[in-house]
């Protein structure tokens, strides 16, 4: 059972930290065991701190924007979504790999999430369901198109609630053909939805890797909200879906594509539920809420691939 008190490091933090002490003097060497912040925890051998390691049962609050900058490496960020009767709904990731590329995969409930979609370009997403999905600027790629890249030391950094670093460890990482999503230009601000149906679990563990030389990226992790809904017709196999059709059920979207005018638009999600868990089925159909002129959506893997008129 974890024990709250107080007690004192010779650094910073204590990612930074050699030893915990019981005296604000350092003086006292606090019992060998394991100690944590709330982000990570460490354990204390002998007097001395071992290597970082995540908290398992906490992280850093949604609702922020992350930025990462620094040398090569696979960065870990746990992050809490809240544990509440109201902490349900859709988690919006909006990750911006800037231009250099980098891989990104979320694991959440046991479930491995790497599906992306640029406002620019659409769908990116990895051929394997639990691989990293890479993006970036295919003119700042370092040879990971068409190529097996294997990289047997892969230097781990933590957030610390703070800033990534370095946890002493390092990780065996290979990237296939079929991660690699490079686009030119770079895709901007790519979004992942993530559903949370119940309070619990809370804790999201996210990695990105770089492999590109000196990396540098950003991440906004909305808190869950149930999505917004509009009205659609029935799913219909051809593009000439007639304007009278009957509006009779009620489909959900994540917001990709900018800006916010509160329409539908073109590459948004669409689920059947609020949470984003069930994509609609591909088709076409008449919906309620599409700027003027367009009235018909195509929907293919989930997103609105076109926008069109009714006849």
């Amino acid at each position: 059972m974890a024990i709250n008190s107080t007690f004192y490091l010779d650094a910073a933090d204590l990612s930074l930290a050699t030893s915990v002490y019981l005296d604000s003097a350092l003086s006292l060497i606090a019992p060998d065991g394991v100690y944590g912040d709330g982000t990570i925890t460490r354990e204390q051998a002998s007097g001395i701190l071992l290597a970082s390691a995540p908290c398992p049962t906490c992280g850093t609050p949604c609702g922020d924007t992350i930025s990462a900058s620094g040398t090569s490496g696979i960065y870990l960020l746990n992050l809490n979504a809240g544990s509440t009767a109201g902490d349900i709904g859709a988690i919006i990731v909006q990750f911006d790999p800037q231009n250099v590329p980098d891989g990104i995969r979320v694991t959440y409930d046991g479930n491995v999430y790497n599906t992306l979609c640029s406002p620019t370009m659409g769908l990116l997403k990895s051929s394997n369901p639990t691989g990293f999905t890479v993006v970036g600027s295919s003119l700042d790629d370092c040879g990971l198109t068409g190529n097996i890249t294997n990289i047997p030391a892969a230097v781990e950094y933590l957030y610390n609630g703070i800033s990534f670093v370095a946890t002493g460890n390092t990780q065996s990482i290979t990237l296939n053909p079929g991660d690699i999503n490079l686009t030119s230009p770079a895709p901007g601000f790519c979004t992942m939805v993530i559903p949370k149906t119940s309070p619990t679990p809370n804790i999201l563990n996210f990695e990105v890797i770089g492999n590109c030389g000196p990396t540098s990226w950003d991440i906004i992790i909305d808190c869950p909200t149930l999505l917004p809904s509009f009205q659609s017709s029935i799913k219909v196999g051809a593009p000439t879906v007639p304007c009278d059709s009957e509006l009779i059920n009620t489909y959900y979207f994540a917001r990709v594509h900018t800006p916010d005018d509160g329409y539908l638009g073109l590459y948004d999600y669409v689920f059947e539920d609020p949470y984003g868990e069930t994509p609609v089925e591909d088709g076409y159909y008449l919906v309620d809420s599409l700027a003027s002129p367009n009235q018909v959506i195509r929907v293919l893997d989930g997103i609105v691939r076109t926008l069109s008129t009714c006849v």
